[in-house]
């Protein structure tokens, strides 16, 4: 008989670092039993600074996560981000004999064999490799093309892939713990797996999570993923964008309140009225309200518009393109107006998740990159179980095995 099986995700983010474990259900359904949060030190746009202190916070997540669950928890899924990464969508047309007209299993696997054959250079690795759509002659199917008549077969993929070194600091902090890494994911392609269904990615979705430190993107359409990529600016480039425009001293804690609590994205940048901040230690802090929304608005326009052009202009004339806004600053008053001047889509912004009785991990947006890795893990967890792996993403974990 089927049984369930526990599925651990970790995102070591620049203001936290969360561990959420997940039950996988023999019949594909999922639950979330466990999870341990601890505010980040030493990590700057989305990548670890200080090792130390990385391990630290990683190991008091560890040890809250399996105290909620009460589970044993020795592995995880990675999720991973940083302006090193990158995202290259390319594709394979495989040829069929002369005297055969019908595809067979053997065509497939070879057409697989030619788009996975990704050079990069000797400081790159794979992160992952997201396989697209088929097409027979020119033709898109949506289905397994094995039977299909035809004289060519064409399979689409994309490669997101990032500095070796970079990565491995991310890899050899988990394994000090000591944790063995399942894999490592893309942060937007796990969260990708949270918000978008069968529906949005063949429309025409980009999904946009602007985290503290770091703004991931990741763009579907007809099924495929057309673009993908990391800006080093968040939420926390903000609070320093108002620090640094301030008359008085500011500490940073009181301008993430103000930004928050009292500014707007898309607000009145003439209001002369004083957003006021009361600091734990009772100084007061204060900054015009209209400055406060003119300093917000020039950083969350540039990282939008830096996002914009990094998409292919051809999704912008799709009838039903969409933009879908994720992370602790998609919470940010006004950012779905700011975004639909600038997209000219329609733009969805996560209503604030509030406390309380009916408070769910599964409606805020600040985790939707650890949940969506569970979803990301069930639908891989077939290509990650079979005994033989040697693709290139294998070959690096292996490197970093723990010694038996």
């Amino acid at each position: 008989m089927a049984t369930s099986k526990i599925i651990v995700a970790l995102e070591i983010g620049t203001s936290k670092t969360c561990m959420v474990v997940g039950e996988a259900h023999p019949d594909g359904t999922s639950s979330i039993i466990g999870l341990g949060e601890v505010p980040s030190q030493g990590i700057v746009a989305g990548e670890i600074a200080n090792h130390n202190y990385a391990c630290l916070n990683l190991s008091d997540a560890w040890q809250l996560a399996q105290d909620h669950a009460c589970a044993d928890i020795q592995s995880v899924y990675l999720s991973v981000t940083g302006d090193h990464i990158r995202g290259q969508s390319h594709s394979a047309i495989y040829k069929l004999p002369e005297d055969e007209v019908t595809i067979e299993e053997e065509h497939v696997n070879l057409a697989y064999r030619q788009v996975e054959h990704k050079e990069l250079p000797p400081d790159r690795v794979i992160i992952n490799q997201e396989l697209g759509n088929f097409c027979v002659d020119n033709t898109r199917i949506y289905y397994n093309p094995v039977g299909v008549h035809g004289n060519s077969l064409e399979i689409t993929s994309h490669t997101i892939h990032g500095d070796k070194k970079r990565l491995q600091n991310a890899l050899l902090c988990v394994r000090q713990v000591p944790l063995e890494v399942e894999s490592m994911v893309f942060a937007p392609l796990a969260t990708a797996q949270m918000v978008f269904g069968r529906k949005e990615r063949e429309a025409g979705a980009l999904l946009i999570d602007i985290g503290a430190g770091t703004t991931d993107y990741i763009c579907y359409f007809q099924g495929n993923i057309v673009a993908s990529g990391c800006l080093p600016y968040g939420g926390r480039t903000i609070n320093k964008d108002i620090i640094k425009n301030n008359r008085t001293p500011m500490t940073e804690a009181a301008a993430e309140s103000l930004k928050i609590n009292q500014g707007h994205a898309f607000g009145d940048e003439d209001d002369t009225s004083m957003a006021v901040n009361r600091g734990d230690d009772g100084t007061l802090y204060s900054i015009a309200r209209g400055q406060l929304n003119y300093i917000i608005r020039e950083r969350l326009t540039a990282i939008l518009q830096e996002v914009k052009n990094a998409i292919p202009p051809y999704m912008w004339r799709q009838r039903d393109m969409a933009v879908y806004i994720t992370g602790g600053t998609s919470l940010m008053l006004g950012l779905d107006r700011l975004a639909q001047s600038i997209f000219k889509v329609r733009v969805y912004q996560p209503a604030h998740p509030g406390v309380g009785k009916d408070y769910t991990y599964l409606a805020d947006p600040r985790y939707c990159t650890t949940i969506g890795l569970i979803h990301y893990a069930m639908k891989k967890e077939e290509e990650y179980a079979e005994p033989e792996k040697t693709g290139l993403w294998q070959r690096f974990l292996n490197l970093f095995r723990k010694k038996k």
